[in-house]
């Protein structure tokens, strides 16, 4: 069994790479202080996060930014963080705008970096509503560490209780979480859209009775729409319970546990003794995965115009009387 101290920074970012890798070198150097093994930060941190203004003229200039600041994985930047892994032996989870080695296309993405360099990229598979500026992910890996295995979603991902699901079938031990989630108004206290991230939480950390770590923005009246990042980075044990939080400070969350040891605990004595992982009927779940709702046309009836034309039937002859 392994005790490791898991910690995700509430952090104010802004549209300048130089400043949020200070901030973030600060934050690292803060961690390693306080015993952190493993460090999350927020989605696309080191650029920033996209501004809520969709017209024409402003996405083009976020498309443009990003077109100009997004590095590769391995790149300048993952290469800094890693000479900071490598100083404190801490894996840190890196949000980024990823640019992929032929220039043409951007991504959301995650760098799991550790003592030896980038262990894994992770890019955002659920972003349909980022089209403007970045491609969707298509993988779901895990990553084998010396404290565990782990598993990244970015944002949205939280919503799609599949893909956590595919993490902890997979074996991971650990989810990490960096965000960029807003709120819709302006008081934490009433925000639904906040709540709504603290329900997913705890309800994913539950049904797959694995660690979940989550970093966030907490900047207030953020770019051109005024948005209010709700902060409430946050650490949820595999009994869905929250053990470190933090609302919308500037700071660190913490926890130390034997991750494992919790994780069978979890399952072998808390909410009955029941192991939801082992208890799954999957041969039952096809409707899941059916994809059949992509494809109407193939289970619509075909139209009569298109079907194969019938045989003409010739009409009755009577065959003449014998002579």
């Amino acid at each position: 069994m392994t005790v490791a101290t898991l910690a995700a920074a509430n952090v104010k970012i802004v549209h300048d790479k130089k400043q949020n890798l200070k901030r973030f070198t600060e934050l690292i150097e803060e961690a390693a202080d306080k015993g952190v093994d493993v460090l999350v930060l927020p989605e696309a941190g080191l650029q920033g996060y996209a501004d809520f203004d969709l017209s024409g003229k402003a996405k083009a200039e976020q498309k443009q930014y990003y077109f100009r600041e997004a590095e590769p994985i391995p790149g300048p930047s993952t290469q800094a963080i890693a000479a900071l892994a490598r100083k404190h032996d801490m894996l840190i989870q890196l949000g980024m705008a990823e640019r992929a080695l032929h220039g043409n296309a951007i991504y959301n993405s995650t760098a799991l970096i550790g003592p030896e360099g980038v262990i894994g990229i992770y890019r955002k598979v659920h972003n349909q509503f980022e089209f403007p500026y970045f491609n969707p992910g298509e993988e779901m890996p895990v990553f084998e560490t010396p404290l565990g295995v782990f598993g990244s979603i970015i944002c949205y991902d939280l919503c799609f209780p599949e893909l956590l699901r595919t993490y902890a079938v997979k074996g991971a031990d650990v989810v990490l979480m960096s965000t960029a989630w807003p709120m819709r108004g302006h008081d934490r206290a009433t925000d639904y859209h906040g709540w709504a991230m603290d329900t997913a939480a705890q309800g994913n950390a539950f049904f797959n009775q694995n660690w979940l770590v989550i970093s966030n923005h907490c900047e207030k009246a953020a770019y051109s729409k005024k948005i209010d990042y709700y902060g409430g980075s946050q650490i949820v044990d595999p009994r869905g319970k929250v053990v470190s939080y933090l609302a919308d400070e500037e700071g660190l969350v913490i926890h130390t546990a034997d991750l494992q040891e919790e994780i069978l605990k979890s399952r072998t004595e808390e909410f009955f003794g029941l192991n939801l992982l082992q208890d799954r009927r999957p041969e039952h779940y096809a409707a899941v995965i059916d994809q059949s709702h992509r494809y109407p046309s193939e289970t619509l009836p075909i139209a009569r115009s298109a079907a194969k034309p019938r045989p003409v039937k010739q009409p009755h002859q009577s065959k003449p009387a014998a002579e």
